[in-house]
């Protein structure tokens, strides 16, 4: 075993850098390597933003109740909402299959993309 000069912590005589402070016994005092972080949440299924606007959600509404425009509610699109309900009547619930397509989509889409199309968008009808 052998001591740190920095901290004075004790390491295994085989160990390059100390594991408390990050002293480098070849060369000097130096950072500890950056931790691998095991779970990334880049493609978290349900992962929120910071808006709060969950893609997963989005997508299963999207899914089940895309016809009457339920994701659009979730996302704070009330204009948008409102339109594909009346898409829905026009079209004798064929809508339906495009906020189908629409939720897979969102389930298939990374966050940050999500986010830039669905969430931080100024457009009051994002549709694809």
């Amino acid at each position: 075993m052998k001591q740190c000069p920095q901290c004075q912590q004790f390491v295994d005589d085989n160990s390059a850098f100390c594991n408390r402070c990050g002293h480098n016994f070849t060369t000097g005092p130096q950072a500890a390597p950056p931790p691998i972080n095991p779970y990334p949440t880049d493609n978290a299924f349900d992962s929120c933003g910071p808006e709060g606007k969950s893609r997963g959600v989005a997508g299963l509404l999207a899914i089940l109740l895309g016809g009457l425009g339920i994701q659009y509610f979730y996302l704070g699109k009330v204009m948008a909402g409102v339109l594909s309900i009346l898409f829905s009547i026009v079209t004798c619930g064929i809508w339906q299959i495009v906020t189908l397509i629409q939720g897979i989509m969102m389930l298939c889409m990374t966050n940050q993309q999500f986010r830039e199309k669905y969430v931080t968008n100024p457009s009051s009808f994002p549709i694809f």
